[in-house]
């Protein structure tokens, strides 16, 4: 694992998300998972912050912050 890794926090804006999986799709490294109904931040230590759910959600329903 790269030492210089970023950890960031990823809200998820439930009123805004339409619910149209754009974000999981676009997440290539398992951060994002459909469960219940409702997004949720299933492994958030695997995000990169590379940006691409966030990019790729029309409803601009999610903020990903560094720590």
């Amino acid at each position: 694992m790269d030492a210089k890794r970023m950890v960031v926090e990823i809200r998820i804006d439930y009123h805004r998300c339409t619910s149209c999986k754009k974000c999981i799709e676009a997440c290539a490294f398992g951060v994002l998972e459909w469960f219940d109904e409702h997004l949720m931040v299933a492994n958030p230590s695997n995000c990169p912050a590379c940006l691409a759910c966030k990019k790729n959600c029309p409803a601009d329903a999610i903020e990903v912050k560094e720590k």
